[in-house]
């Protein structure tokens, strides 16, 4: 019955040797009538039809079988119209199809494609998927690896081997990116190669995408795999050094903030310490526990902590129990879905292992000497803050352990000890290319950044500033102020922009010389740090800036490089051309002070910028290490104060104030008790004697004051008095001022007697040797001040 047609979609292979057959993977669907040519050692299938055989659907499709993969795809160009029973042969690399019907019409038509023959096969379009430190926000958007250029090897070879970059608008793209942020949870990432995935399937018009993941982005890939949203629309997946099984790098940084040992996680310690510090956070651990949970997705599950026990000898603990416990890797690696990830996806796992002493395999952990921190709950790598003694390393990659990366069981692996765990996208990129293609290209592309970068210059701002930085050769790299835009004039450097929470710079292989940084205050102004750091190998030094800025205020800071210098990387200096600010409040100008008085000196000195390097107090040419003055150590008379303020940046600032030490008879007295006390007067007679003179002196002048200060008041009151006449005024008037001149004339008289008598007291002790030359001085420099002004 033509109606009951069984169509066949086998495949099998015959071996003359054996004379046994092989059943291989099946055809789509079944077929019959198909024609079939043999080319570059593939088998390709043309047309064919199926269905009744009263209306027999007739096809125009061309499918193409690798014998090396076993595995079957479909050509993207169709054949000119549906045709069954034809003939074909191979002439010079072109295909010819010969005859053949289509719905009951005989053909005597002959294709061929000289221009582009059957052999130009579109592969499955390849998502390529980085691993963790892989991407980042630039122009507010995500990119691949635009720092460690990791990738740009790879994706060189697989246009080389004909696939083409979506990112270069060229027609039938079949090569895409999956850059992403790789601090979120894994299973919202997952959601999102969905949808990337989905958008691939929409303009590419294929089913199914192949993926290439790089470390973390192994387990992001899985995640979609294994889960319960999957639209099988994966074919094939490439693990690049994934840590099915966890690091043992991520408990250090989980547990205590530690662990950044190769140059990228040193950058990775700085980028993480910056985001700690805008988002508010104090210590880097509580950061990553809280704010990069992709950390704590990575911590092993395996046994991998080791107990020291009294003997000293350190016994392997069972993991989970004191173990920080990852369920999520728990749960991918559960026997169910492991069989899930098989059934769903062709798995290649491509692993490195660079011997036995290359990866961290085990920790040696004691108790947490410090229990006031929330750090190392689990124990703590014994002597890490010392040494890395604690750290037991074994085979791996230099970060994935080999028994974490080659966790899959069951799957084809390809194993190679000529990569580290960065460089495996690069070394491995003809192996990944012969999986994919079935084909291993001749060429080898290593020409981008991967291997030859040895140093890093990172710079990075705490808000609230934007910055930008220029090299010894003028070039710059920051934001525009002008503009208010990004600007790269830096090869191969990377600036995050100044939208995001972090902003950084990252100068590789870095110029020797002076770097400008151009710091600019944003929003309200406030307190802000600029810090710069070289990473060159183990060799790690940072530098650091703190001050304040106002909205719109620009700062300009230099800061030296010299790779072969001891020290390679100078202070931040501020390039501040602006003086400091001195105020003197008191003294005033002419202020008067007793002999006897302290000084107290009141005075501010301030630099908005770079800040004070010194303030220096002068008195008369001579530096005083004080505010507080005593008087008695200067003569009396005029005397200068000066105050000098010099900023970090070397200018200066200066005030001056004049003031006058002066004498009364208190103040001397007070001298001629300091003398004595000093033993500068050393008999106690003349002490007695010189204090009761100038005590008889004060009583003097307080009577002669007093006669004065009372005729004063006649002369007021008469002046004033409306009972006497204007000539009886002027007479009374003019007897009281005769009588106040001679009073001032007597005083003065008096005064000068009891002074002269003091002088003749002061010499006697002199000329006996009862007071010493300096003690003498300031006591008859108090008597002849008090000469001219009492």
């Amino acid at each position: 019955d033509e109606n009951d047609i069984n169509d066949l979609a086998s495949l099998e292979v015959y071996d003359p040797k054996t004379d046994t057959w092989e059943n291989k993977a099946p055809l789509p669907q079944g077929l019959r009538g198909l024609t079939t040519a043999v080319l570059d050692n593939q088998l390709y299938v043309m047309g064919g039809e199926s269905g009744d055989g009263f209306n027999p659907v007739l096809h125009d499709n061309v499918l193409v079988y690798n014998p090396e993969t076993d595995l079957w795809q479909e050509l993207n160009s169709k054949l000119p119209q549906p045709i069954s029973v034809a003939t074909a042969q191979t002439v010079n690399g072109v295909i010819y199809l010969i005859g053949g019907h289509t719905y009951g019409q005989d053909l005597n038509t002959v294709y061929y494609w000289p221009e582009k023959p059957l052999v130009s096969i579109l592969p499955e379009p390849v998502i390529l998927v980085p691993g963790i430190m892989g991407s980042f926000l630039n122009l507010n958007q995500w990119q691949i690896d635009p720092i460690f250029h990791t990738y740009d090897n790879l994706m060189e070879a697989l246009i080389a081997a004909g696939y083409k970059e979506n990112s270069l608008n060229e027609a039938e793209p079949t090569l895409f990116t999956f850059p992403y942020d790789w601090r979120q949870d894994n299973n919202l990432t997952a959601n999102l190669l969905k949808q990337k995935i989905q958008q691939v399937k929409t303009l590419t018009g294929r089913d199914k995408v192949d993926i290439i993941a790089h470390s973390m982005g192994g387990l992001v890939a899985r995640s979609y795999i294994q889960g319960s949203d999957y639209q099988n629309d994966i074919d094939q997946v490439i693990f690049l050094g994934t840590p099915h099984q966890g690091s043992l790098e991520s408990y250090l940084k989980y547990e205590g903030g530690n662990g950044f040992f190769t140059t990228g996680e040193k950058l990775a310690k700085y980028l993480f310490q910056t985001e700690a510090a805008t988002q508010g956070y104090f210590d880097l651990t509580d950061y990553i526990r809280v704010q990069v949970p992709t950390v704590e997705q990575m911590l092993p599950v395996f046994n991998y902590l080791k107990d020291k026990q009294p003997d000293n000898i350190w016994q392997l603990r069972a993991y989970p129990l004191n173990y920080p416990q990852n369920n999520y890797l728990e749960n991918l690696n559960s026997p169910a879905n492991i069989d899930l990830l098989k059934q769903r996806a062709k798995i290649t796992n491509i692993i490195g292992d660079l011997g036995l002493n290359s990866t961290l395999n085990y920790l040696k952990v004691i108790a947490d000497p410090d229990l006031k921190d929330n750090k190392w709950q689990s124990g703590y790598p014994e002597n890490l803050d010392k040494n890395l003694d604690s750290l037991e390393m074994g085979n791996g990659d230099s970060t994935v352990p080999l028994k974490s990366a080659g966790g899959l069981i069951g799957v084809e692996t390809i194993e190679t000890a000529n990569s580290d765990h960065t460089n495996l996208p690069t070394v491995m990129q003809k192996e990944i290319i012969k999986t994919l293609t079935g084909k291993e290209p001749a060429d080898y592309f290593n020409n981008k950044l991967t291997s030859f970068i040895k140093k890093w210059l990172f710079f990075r701002v705490y808000s609230p500033v934007d910055f930008a930085v220029i090299a010894p050769d003028g070039s710059k790299i920051g934001k525009d102020f002008l503009n208010n835009t990004e600007i790269n004039q830096i090869p191969d450097a990377f600036y995050s922009g100044f939208s995001g929470s972090a902003e950084f710079v990252l100068i590789p292989n870095p110029l020797d010389g002076p770097y400008k940084v151009e710091v600019q205050g944003v929003d309200n102004g406030g307190e802000y740090t600029l810090a710069n750091s070289i990473i060159d190998g183990n060799i790690e030094i940072s530098k650091e800036y703190s001050g304040a800025i106002a909205p719109a205020q620009q700062r300009d800071f230099t800061i030296n490089y010299a790779a072969s210098s001891e020290n390679p990387l100078s202070d931040l200096e501020p390039m501040d051309t602006v003086p400091p600010v001195v105020v003197i409040n008191k003294p005033v100008e002419n202020d008067k002070y007793l002999h006897s008085d302290s000084l107290i000196i009141d005075y501010t000195a301030t630099d908005d910028f770079s800040g004070l390097a010194t303030t220096t107090i002068t008195i008369d040419n001579q530096t005083v290490a004080t505010t507080t003055i005593y008087l008695f150590d200067y003569s009396l008379g005029m005397h200068n104060l000066t105050i000098t303020a010099i900023d970090k940046a070397g200018n200066q600032a200066q005030q001056q104030i004049n003031f006058e030490v002066i004498a009364n008879i208190d103040s001397t007295i007070s001298d001629i008790e300091k003398i004595y006390e000093l033993g500068w007067l050393k008999d106690q007679v003349y002490h007695k004697l010189l204090k009761d003179a100038f005590k008889l002196l004060k009583t003097e002048a307080k009577y002669l004051n007093q006669e004065q200060e009372l005729t004063e008041k006649l002369i007021k009151k008469t002046g004033a008095d409306s009972k006497l006449t204007d000539k009886q005024k002027q007479k009374l008037i003019e007897q009281y001022t005769k009588k106040l001149a001679e009073l001032k004339q007597n005083r003065a008289k008096a005064i000068n007697k009891n002074l002269d008598l003091i002088i003749k007291l002061l010499n006697k002790a002199k000329d006996k040797n009862q007071i010493n030359q300096q003690g003498y001085d300031i006591i008859l420099s108090d008597v002849n001040y008090l000469k001219e002004n009492l």
